[in-house]
């Protein structure tokens, strides 16, 4: 028997990557588009468009489909008669290190106190790597990134022997908690036993059942949080989650641990199979077969037809981003959604007329609009974090000037995928990132720069009284990474570099950036506000 060889290991990993991070896997393409197609709220229709023409994008031109590329999660198979003679571990850690410099990967690995970032997404811990056993001699690696916008909102829970009956309430309640912050529709994976750990472990596992395989117990878990109205990107609709998986195990008889571990609309992952003949040859005709499921999927709903029909849209489209032609050439996918964009203008809260601004913004600007509003921009707008919102408070509270001028600003929550090129950098991928994380840091920044709009994702709690006559929240489709990037015009310029690619102030041109929903106005109304009243009761 030949053993397996390192490289080819490494090799395999780097493509799978690829594939996890560029194309969904067929059954949540499925669930996206009967999503979107029994979706009655025109707002959350807009959402699910957004979403399936960011899918078709990321595909056409093999690029990650969200810039939170995620930590790599493994899972690994080995055949009981599995020969290996090589370091298994290093040689998916090279996998992950290659795929980070050709797909290419954000770098998301930091040192969890120092924040200092690896810069390859490996570790002390990562890339994570979960082996099991079957039969035979076959290898199988399955990678499931995992972006942090939705593992921030799992939750755990060690519940009595005697509460059996509240496992369904904890996991309902975890979603309604989560809201639009997890980039709905959501997948929900539930661990039920075991251990302390042993039960978080089954709920990430269970992000990788095919949607559809779902038994009774978990048809009720799906009705009841989809009978809470979040709908997509937490704006109210028919479909906050996907799917709801339940994995369980035994457990101690004094013990009932349950773990929630919610996964977002892109349920990215991958898989190949390895003995010690294969080669890289069948890893392409594995994802070619991949493909071509995608396909059948699209001819299967018929839905170019009728989505053509319905909107008549479909030239003006192709003419504004001159993508259409190659989709429809290349993938069914493409003539599903390719118009679908457009269509924010006539969906979103019923307005027929969005708003195209120009930054800086005025006062004046941000007043005439109002919650449920789209927004289109053009000029320059500033990504800013966690890190970058520390620093400039910092700043501000030395006396010392900023880099950049926040006067009718507009702050992107985004952490962009960036690719350093002969002429400076060009954008890979830019969706928003969770705003809630800067909820607290907000107020002082508003208090001391006069910027006029953020942009995010998920919204931010009590936000209203703060935004109030001098600022609004946009929303912008999260996880429509690819999406952006033709909006995005240049990269002006960068600031501190130092805290990280994820972190640092990039400037940005954009033109018709959009479509933006507004999703808290200056007026004190609150979309999320709303939504989430609706649910709590």
């Amino acid at each position: 028997m030949n053993a397996l060889k390192s490289q080819l290991v490494t090799d395999a990993v780097e493509e799978i990557i690829r594939q996890a991070q560029t194309k969904l896997p067929p059954d949540v393409v499925e669930g996206l588009v009967v999503a979107r197609d029994t979706e009655t709220d025109k707002t959350a229709t807009a959402q699910l468009d957004a979403i399936l023409e960011n899918i078709s994008i990321a595909d056409d031109r093999a690029i990650p489909m969200c810039q939170d590329t995620g930590i790599l999660v493994f899972f690994v198979e080995i055949g009981r008669d599995a020969c290996i003679v090589l370091d298994l571990d290093r040689a998916i850690r090279e996998g992950v290190k290659q795929a980070t410099n050709s797909v290419p990967l954000r770098p998301n690995a930091v040192e969890p106190l120092t924040r200092l970032n690896s810069g390859d997404n490996t570790g002390d811990g990562l890339p994570d790597i979960n082996y099991s056993f079957k039969d035979g001699k076959d290898i199988t690696i399955t990678v499931a990134p995992k972006g942090a916008g939705s593992e921030n909102m799992s939750a755990f829970t060690m519940l009595k022997p005697s509460q059996v009956g509240s496992v369904k309430d904890f996991v309902v309640e975890t979603v309604q908690k989560a809201g639009g912050m997890p980039c709905p529709p959501i997948i929900v994976g539930v661990g039920i036993g075991g251990s302390f750990d042993k039960s978080a472990r089954l709920a990430k596992r269970s992000l990788l059942r095919n949607l559809g395989d779902m038994d009774e117990y978990e048809q009720e878990l799906l009705e009841a949080i989809n009978s809470l109205g979040i709908g997509p990107m937490g704006l109210g609709g028919r479909t906050t989650a996907l799917a709801v998986h339940v994995e369980k195990a035994h457990c101690h008889t004094a013990s009932l641990p349950v773990a929630v571990n919610i996964q977002c609309w892109a349920n990215r992952h991958a898989s190949v199979t390895l003995d010690a003949g294969h080669d890289l040859t069948h890893l392409s005709e594995q994802y070619k077969t991949m493909h071509h499921l995608t396909e059948q999927h699209s001819n299967k709903h018929h839905l170019v037809e009728q989505h053509l029909n319905e909107h008549h849209l479909a030239e003006r489209h192709m003419n504004k981003h001159q993508l259409a032609e190659r989709h429809m050439n290349k993938h069914q996918l493409a003539e599903q959604h390719s118009n679908k964009h457009q269509l924010a203008e006539q969906h979103m809260a019923g307005k027929n007329v969005p708003h195209h601004l120009t930054t800086p913004l005025t006062q004046d600007d941000i007043m005439e609009l109002q919650a449920g509003d789209i927004v289109y921009l053009s000029g320059t707008i500033y990504t800013a974090r966690d890190e970058a919102h520390l620093r400039i408070l910092e700043l501000t509270d030395e006396g010392k000037p900023l880099p950049f001028d926040l006067e009718g600003a507009v702050l992107y929550h985004c952490g962009p995928l960036m690719q350093k090129n002969k002429g400076g950098w060009r954008t890979v991928a830019a969706g928003p990132t969770t705003s809630a994380r800067m909820t607290e840091m907000t107020p002082q920044v508003l208090d001391n720069y006069n910027v006029r709009a953020i942009i995010g994702k998920g919204g931010m709690k009590n936000i209203a009284p703060v935004l109030e006559d001098r600022c609004v929240y946009l929303a912008y489709t999260g996880g429509c990474a690819a999406l952006a990037v033709d909006m995005i015009k240049d990269v002006r310029d960068v600031h501190w570099l130092d805290l990280g690619m994820p972190e640092a102030v990039w400037v940005l041109e954009v033109e018709n950036f959009g479509p933006l929903i507004v999703g808290v106005d200056a007026k004190g109304r609150d979309l999320y506000e709303e939504v989430s009243g609706l649910a709590l009761k």
